[in-house]
């Protein structure tokens, strides 16, 4: 009988060891779709509403694990808005334009045009720039060199917008209908 005594005793061991296993990939079971409901808040944030990026910051991860706070589960859509102020912004000259946006945190944001005024970069700098780097390109070839430089994916249209109403930065070759050669653009 000691031999079924010792094999009882492996047994249970053994099967000990396995609860043990389980309860541990359990708890890493519940880790993980603690994490994957965080992302899916996260991306239901991003959207729902461009304020809530606020919310997203405020939840870390650390050593790979996520540290989440308690979040609601109806999306901040429905949870009530900040109280903001309802006396309409003073005008202010025109380079510091300040215009109302549409976020529900109601701070003014600065007009889109001032941006290139407080040193960023506009998009007619970013086309100017790749011309200079890559003369004599087509407007596809120029879509293709923004998004690979600037990461800017724009349309036809608004590049050509750009290039015809700005003659003082941007010159063009006419166009070859013999060799069926498009105008290419480049920088003055």
């Amino acid at each position: 009988m000691n031999s079924l005594d010792a094999f009882e005793k492996r047994l249970r061991d053994e099967t000990a060891t396995v609860e043990q296993e389980i309860q541990l990939h359990n708890q890493q079971l519940e880790a993980l779709n603690q994490r994957l409901q965080g992302l899916r808040r996260a991306a239901e944030l991003l959207e729902s509403e461009k304020a809530a990026v606020v919310e997203l910051l405020q939840t870390g991860t650390a050593n790979g694990g996520s540290i989440l706070r308690q979040m609601p589960s109806a999306p901040s859509a429905r949870q009530p808005k900040a109280v903001t102020n309802s006396k309409p912004i003073a005008s202010r000259t025109q380079g510091d334009r300040i215009t109302q946006s549409s976020r529900s945190n109601g701070r003014p944001r600065p007009n889109a045009r001032g941006a290139s005024r407080d040193g960023g970069l506009t998009r007619v700098d970013m086309i100017a720039a790749v011309l200079r780097r890559h003369p004599r390109r087509p407007v596809r070839e120029l879509i293709a060199l923004l998004n690979k430089e600037y990461r800017w994916k724009t349309t036809e249209s608004a590049v050509t917008g750009h290039l015809y109403t700005r003659r003082d930065k941007f010159v063009h070759t006419p166009p070859d209908r013999a060799t069926n050669r498009p105008v290419t653009w480049s920088a003055k």
